[in-house]
């Protein structure tokens, strides 16, 4: 058995690669690692998972020296608007390279950065899917905003730009709004932004029940902001446990992560999405303004409306007092003819009236006969007439 150095080992191994894999590959993965050194090259590491059990089941060192680094990396942030960063999905193009001392490693030559972008768009729709199969995408969008937003608790970065534009502009508004804000600090940037967020809402909510509890109103909105220049890292936001956190939170939640070309998962469950921090502040105060402006016409218009009903009852009352004395009349009139029908009705019920008639009364004692079956031979009537009375005697009765 021939007996060889290391050295000598990974010399051949180099000189077999070499040989047999001079050409160039497309290779997909998931970039694990990156970073770039002090000579302006990148060094990295792709893998490659197993779909079933997220397991790593392949592994390569990756190398992009600082000339092809410096183009490919404007390149990539400008077709995707990311930088370069781990966890993304990869199509690079590489050479394999074997170093005796380094070992095997892929030297990237190309990276197709619409294959990354297809990725995070692809998963950007599962999270939105999920969102609506569970069907909470629409939850904090239903919630109806408050008449004014006065207490703002704002999730941001407390040395951001945005931060402070958002503040200036609250305070330097035209109407002269006064607003109470609060800042509940969170990273707004790289993978533990979403963790970070969750917590701030979190720690607002739990504020929230504080104040309630003894008495004081609770905040009206909650802002979440992050300004800067170019977008970058956007995909740290297209996360499902904070989209579901935000989906479902119980106050109206603005979302203004100062991004101009694309869309993250946060700005489809919140309840009002917008451009940058200062357009959050414009939207907070558009909306007192609108308030404003119409309380000022109901100012207005109360007034106009009370005078105009004044009017017109008085008008109606003028109309009902120039009638009132001809329904009157009328009235009495019918009144009138109703009494004088009533007169004749009594009058000609009146016995002496009937008597002057030909009609006579007949009684026994004081009570009047009706009946025949009321008397018995022997019996005392009196008949009263017109003029004067008979008394009679029955002899007999008859029926």
């Amino acid at each position: 058995m021939e007996t060889v150095t290391l050295y000598e080992l990974n010399s051949r191994i180099r000189g077999i690669l070499e040989d047999t894999m001079d050409q160039t590959y497309w290779v997909h993965g998931e970039l694990s690692e990156g970073r770039q050194g002090p000579g302006g090259h990148f060094y990295g590491e792709l893998i490659e998972r197993d779909e079933e059990t997220d397991t790593v089941v392949a592994r390569a060192r990756i190398n992009i020296w600082a000339r092809t680094y410096s183009i490919l990396s404007l390149r990539f942030q400008d077709e995707t608007g990311q930088k370069l960063r781990p966890g993304m999905k990869v199509l690079v193009k590489a050479k394999v390279s074997f170093h005796e001392a380094y070992g095997y490693a892929l030297t990237i030559q190309d990276i197709d950065g619409t294959y990354t972008l297809g990725d995070l768009e692809r998963r950007r729709q599962e999270i939105l899917r999920q969102l609506e199969k569970d069907g909470i995408i629409n939850d904090n969008k239903t919630l109806p905003l408050p008449t004014l937003l006065r207490r703002i608790a704002i999730v941001s970065s407390p040395n951001a730009a945005g931060y402070g534009d958002f503040c200036n502009q609250l305070q330097g508004n035209e109407y002269g709004f006064a607003f109470q804000t609060r800042l509940y600090t969170a990273i707004m940037q790289g993978q533990q932004a979403p963790d970070s967020i969750i917590g701030a809402l979190q720690r607002i909510e739990e504020d929230n029940s504080v104040l309630m509890e003894h008495g004081s109103e609770p905040f009206d909105v909650v802002v979440i902001i992050r300004g800067g220049g170019a977008v970058t890292d956007l995909c740290d936001f297209d996360s499902y446990p904070l989209a579901a956190c935000i989906a479902q939170y119980p106050v109206p939640v603005i979302v203004g992560i100062g991004h101009e070309r694309d869309r993250t998962v946060l700005d489809f469950v919140s309840h009002e999405s917008v451009k940058t921090p200062t357009a959050a502040a414009a939207f907070v105060i558009d909306h007192q303004a609108e308030v404003l402006a119409h309380l000022q016409d109901l100012a207005v218009r109360v007034p106009q409306m009370v005078r105009m009903r004044v009017e017109s009852e008085r008008q109606r009352i003028h109309r009902i007092a120039s009638l009132l004395p001809v329904s009157v009349g009328r009235l009495h009139e019918r009144l009138k003819h109703r009494l004088d029908m009533l007169e004749q009705r009594i009058l000609g019920l009146n016995p002496e009236v009937l008597l002057k008639r030909g009609y006579s009364i007949t009684k026994m004692g004081d009570k009047v006969l009706h009946n025949a079956m009321q008397v018995q031979e022997g019996d005392v009537l009196t008949t009263r007439l017109e003029h004067g009375e008979v008394l009679s005697k029955v002899i007999c009765r008859l029926g």
